[in-house]
């Protein structure tokens, strides 16, 4: 799997999401944007038609070079009538259905040939040799934008998503890139990030947000959790 066939499965699932989204956000009479990253400036998802000669276009040059991720927002509170329900701009309810049935029992197996067969089915790239163990959670959200390399082993307990729920009607959806040689230990979070060949991720530790890439034969181990307090303007 090369670097150009994985960008290429991000861009074909953020195409997917615009047109459900399109179509739910006319029914609905929301207007729903998309920006390459969480700080950048949103972009109405009607411009980006890839249905449309120029939103083709127009799509075409946003989603050129490399991101980790998108981030959509205009779905609503959860208090508004006219709210879209994030899970909805996915796939149809009986392909989540599906997909979720599926992730959930092959994260019940033990780790081997039938649990990586599963995970394919579903989507999942994963190399060769690579043993992925019982208990980790592989995301059923977009399966399709997880590539696991050879030789790699994925712990018990790890969490690889390609999404996030900010709240508020706002999420994000990205890929998950993990080389050959690696190994992520028991109970690794993970969200939208690269990691090159050869690197090691000791126990329960967390790396998204804080990389977006890992260079091969990185070694991270879990950074202390620090804690602020906004004390307010009087300063108490």
């Amino acid at each position: 799997m090369t670097e150009h066939d994985i960008d290429e499965a991000l861009r074909k699932a953020v195409a997917r999401i615009i047109r459900r989204a399109i179509r739910l956000g006319e029914k609905k009479g929301r207007t729903i944007t998309i920006a390459r990253s969480a700080s950048a400036e949103p972009i109405d998802i009607r411009e980006l038609n890839p249905d449309t000669s120029a939103g083709s276009d127009r799509l075409r040059t946003f989603l050129r070079g490399k991101t980790n991720f998108y981030t959509f927002d205009g779905l609503g509170r959860l208090s508004e009538p006219d709210r879209i329900h994030w899970t909805a701009l996915n796939r149809p309810l009986y392909q989540r259905f599906f997909l979720t049935t599926l992730m959930v029992f092959a994260m019940s197996l033990r780790g081997g040939r039938l649990k990586n067969r599963l995970y394919r089915w579903a989507g999942v790239a994963i190399g060769k040799d690579t043993e992925i163990m019982q208990a980790a959670w592989l995301d059923h959200f977009c399966p399709e934008l997880i590539f696991i390399g050879d030789s790699t082993l994925i712990g018990a307990f790890c969490k690889i998503s390609t999404h996030a729920y900010e709240g508020s009607g706002k999420f994000r959806v990205g890929l998950v890139r993990i080389g050959d040689g690696c190994v992520l230990a028991s109970g690794v979070t993970m969200g939208a990030i690269r990691i090159g060949d050869r690197t090691r991720v000791l126990p329960n530790t967390t790396l998204s947000p804080f990389f977006a890439r890992l260079h091969p034969d990185s070694i991270v181990t879990p950074p202390p959790p620090i804690v602020t307090r906004d004390k307010g303007p009087a300063g108490n």
